[in-house]
C-alpha cells in the first residue's frame, strides 16, 4: 500500500465535558482516532459504539460523527488527521477495530508524534503507514452467540484491571458452569479469562509506566497487585525487565 500523503497532523484531547460533532463532508481528509483511556460513546452515522481503551476508528467523514465521554471518565484520545492525493486507496477500510493488544498501537502513535515534533516528514509517513497496515490487517471481532457478552467483559477487564474478579461469579453472569464459561471465553479470545485479565494488567502497566509520572507502587495498585514486589515479579516474568528499567 502506497499512500500519497499531502499533509498529516497528530493531536490529542482529554478535557472535562468533552463532546465532538462533525457533519458530513465538513472535514477535508481522514482521521485515525484511538482511545487511550476513559469511556464514552461514538455515533458514526447510524452505528453506535461504546468507547474503551483499545478502540481505534478510521473516520472518512462520509457519515456524521458524534462522540462524547462518560464523566468523570475523561476520554484520553490520540488521533492523526491526514489528507491524500489518492484517497480511494483507503475506501475499503472498516470504520472500527478493537485491539486487545493495544500497547503496540499506542507505541506507533507515539513514534508518529515524536517524528512530527522533529519535523521529520519521512518518519511520519513510515509510522502512519505502519498504523494503517496494523489497522487493515486486524481480524474483525468474532460474532458468536456469546460474543457481545464476552466483548463487554473484556472491556471491563481493560477499564478496571485492578478489580478482584471471581471466575465462578463471572460464569454465573453468563448462566454457564465455570468450565463451560472458560471454554466459551477461550473460543472467543484464544486465551482463558484469567490469562486475558493478566494481559490487560500488563498492557495497563506498560502504558502507565511509559506515559505517566505515577509511582511504581501506585501503578501496581492500579493494575490489581497488593504490593510492589508481586507486581515487579509479574512484570519481569512477562517482559524480561523490571518496571523501573522498562520506564527508563
Amino acid at each position: 500500500m502506497d499512500m500519497d500523503i499531502l499533509a498529516m497532523h497528530h493531536g490529542k484531547h482529554c478535557v472535562p465535558e468533552w463532546k465532538w460533532n462533525v457533519p458530513v463532508g465538513c472535514h477535508p481528509g481522514f482521521t485515525l482516532w484511538s482511545v487511550w483511556g476513559g469511556s464514552g460513546q461514538m455515533m458514526l452515522g447510524g452505528n453506535g459504539y461504546t468507547l474503551s481503551v483499545g478502540d481505534v476508528f478510521f473516520i472518512n467523514y462520509e457519515k456524521e460523527v458524534y462522540a462524547h465521554q462518560h464523566d468523570p471518565d475523561h476520554l484520553n484520545i490520540r488521533y492523526i488527521d491526514f489528507t491524500l492525493r489518492n484517497p480511494d486507496i483507503l475506501r475499503d477500510l472498516p470504520e472500527h477495530r478493537h485491539f486487545d493488544q493495544y500497547h503496540f498501537i499506542l507505541e506507533l502513535f507515539n513514534r508518529f508524534r515524536t517524528a512530527e515534533e522533529m519535523n521529520d516528514f519521512s518518519q511520519m509517513e513510515i509510522w502512519s503507514q505502519a498504523l494503517i497496515t496494523e489497522y487493515r490487517n486486524k481480524p474483525p471481532t468474532p460474532s458468536g452467540v456469546y460474543s457481545a457478552k464476552v466483548d463487554e467483559l473484556c472491556r471491563m477487564f481493560q477499564q478496571y484491571p485492578h478489580k478482584p474478579y471471581d471466575i465462578s461469579e463471572l460464569a454465573h453472569r453468563f448462566s454457564l458452569t465455570t468450565d463451560h464459561f472458560i471454554r466459551i471465553f477461550k473460543q472467543e479470545r484464544g486465551v482463558t479469562p484469567y490469562a486475558y485479565l493478566q494481559r490487560c494488567r500488563l498492557e495497563t502497566a506498560k502504558t502507565l509506566l511509559r506515559m505517566s509520572t505515577l509511582s511504581i507502587t501506585d501503578i501496581a495498585s492500579m493494575c490489581g497487585f497488593s504490593d510492589i514486589y508481586n507486581f515487579s515479579r509479574f512484570f519481569q516474568s512477562k517482559t524480561g525487565v523490571s518496571p523501573r528499567k522498562f520506564r527508563n
